[in-house]
């Protein structure tokens, strides 16, 4: 039997061995990608602590300010490091951020990744190929994603061929021998170094097929129980609770989540008549809502400049509304706080969740949402969501982790398992080193496959 695996084992591995090689050693080199970026990437993610941190609206609104005006800012990514700079990110191009100095608001330069380990990636996912599109075959990833399911079934097969039948084989295959020349070193490196490799280079792979394959990637998820969780619109908590409030004046040209006019307050303006005065919170949503009409004392006005709005004053309806209807710049008086209303809300729910998690590694501030990872070690992408109100800042619900539904778990372990950062610095270490034994794992093979080759060859000569 050992026979059978001995053969497949070879003949499976002669024509993706090369392959594997690559893709071994270019992973190890990414398993510190972030580290060399860090000491070469010219100290952009480095600061030098000067006093007290700028609040994130000020850093946004000075990131913002230096955006062409179809890029926006996203979110700003807060680590618990003092001296290492804010990440803000950006809506486009995708996945696009700049680093920011927190003590000064300077931006400090752009997060991307450095030449060399684009090339490396590349090679390390698709073989340097680029994507056809069309629906056409991309070769590159399906060579990548075959080579790496061959080398499954190369280490499971090696395994079996390297199995002791008795205590002193067993000694003997878990020794690399130093002093006894060339050749005892290459073939025990292959047999004990491939046994000590062997559950890492397992876990890379296996992992790893998730990007190349959606059937094994759909597979691997239905195993582990994706797709299987019973989460109800009831078990989520809602960013916002939507109003429904209609207008006082029963106009029925409201479209925001709260009416602008809010009834019963002490204000002496009549609409309609009915007591009112402007809704803070309403008129902050219609920020972003365009020519919204409303019916005021019997005459539709058009507010196509809400900005013009101001919050936490009292006007009245009908003369607010003749200053915006004949487009008066003068309603600038009316204006102003409104615009950086959201960052401000962002500044405010960071420090809400500052003050219930302070022992955090990553603070990320997005429209409605701050993202909490507590840990360096496990999964690399758990992180509890704490939603907040987007007026005002208000925490108005959490979404811990665990609860979150079992596919973003799963895919954040496979991703974690395959760049080897579960254990922080020493799971990286044994990840590079465990990467490059594979890497060499091809190379011994081929030596002792043409050595032998070349033996029977000498052996036929008469």
């Amino acid at each position: 039997m050992k026979n059978f695996f001995r053969k497949f084992h070879l003949w499976l591995s002669v024509p993706f061995g090369i392959v594997i090689t690559i893709i071994c050693f270019t992973g190890a080199l990414l398993v510190f990608e972030e580290e060399i970026t860090a000491a070469t990437g010219n100290g952009i993610t480095a600061v030098a602590p000067t006093g007290e941190a700028l609040p994130l609206n000020v850093l946004a609104d000075k990131v913002d300010a230096t955006l062409p005006a179809d890029v926006d800012v996203k979110g700003v990514v807060v680590s618990s490091s003092p001296d290492e700079a804010y990440k803000v990110n950006l809506s486009k191009p995708k996945k696009s951020a700049v680093y920011v100095n927190q003590y000064t608001g300077e931006v400090i330069g752009k997060d991307e990744r450095l030449p060399f380990f684009r090339t490396v990636f590349r090679l390390h996912r698709w073989l340097m190929d680029s994507n056809p599109g069309d629906g056409k075959i991309f070769w590159g990833k399906m060579i990548v994603g075959t080579s790496t399911l061959a080398c499954v079934i190369i280490l499971l097969t090696g395994l079996v061929i390297w199995w002791p039948r008795n205590r002193k084989m067993l000694k003997n295959r878990l020794q690399i021998a130093l002093k006894k020349g060339k050749n005892r070193f290459w073939y025990d490196l292959h047999v004990a170094g491939g046994f000590y490799a062997l559950l890492l280079l397992l876990a890379m792979a296996l992992t790893g097929l998730n990007w190349s394959f959606e059937w094994y990637r759909n597979g691997a998820y239905a195993l582990f129980g994706a797709g299987n969780d019973n989460v109800t619109v009831e078990n989520k908590v809602p960013v916002k609770a939507t109003e429904t409030a209609s207008c006082p004046g029963s106009c029925g040209a409201c479209t925001l989540p709260a009416c602008v006019y809010s009834a019963g307050n002490t204000a002496d303006t009549a609409v309609q008549g009915v007591t009112a005065q402007w809704n803070v919170d309403a008129v902050t949503a219609a920020t972003n809502v365009a020519d919204t009409r409303y019916v005021d004392a019997g005459t539709a006005v058009s507010i196509t400049d809400v900005d013009a709005v101001t919050a936490a004053t009292v006007v009245d309806a009908q003369s607010g509304a003749t200053a915006m209807t004949d487009g008066n710049s003068g309603a600038t008086s009316l204006v102003a706080a409104l615009q950086a209303t959201e960052f401000d809300s962002w500044q405010r729910a960071y420090e809400s969740v500052v003050a219930l998690v302070p022992n955090f590694e990553t603070i990320t501030v997005s429209a409605g949402t701050v993202s909490v990872r507590g840990s360096r070690y496990g999964n690399m992408r758990a992180a509890d969501k704490y939603l907040f109100d987007e007026a005002t800042g208000k925490i108005v619900g959490v979404e811990p982790y665990k609860d979150a539904d079992r596919e973003s778990r799963i895919g954040g372990w496979f991703y974690t398992i395959h760049i080897g950062s579960w254990g922080g610095v020493f799971s990286k270490i044994c990840s590079f080193l465990a990467a490059l034994l594979g890497a060499t794992l091809p190379l011994t093979g081929y030596y002792f496959w043409i050595r032998r080759l070349y033996g029977k060859r000498k052996d036929r000569k008469p």
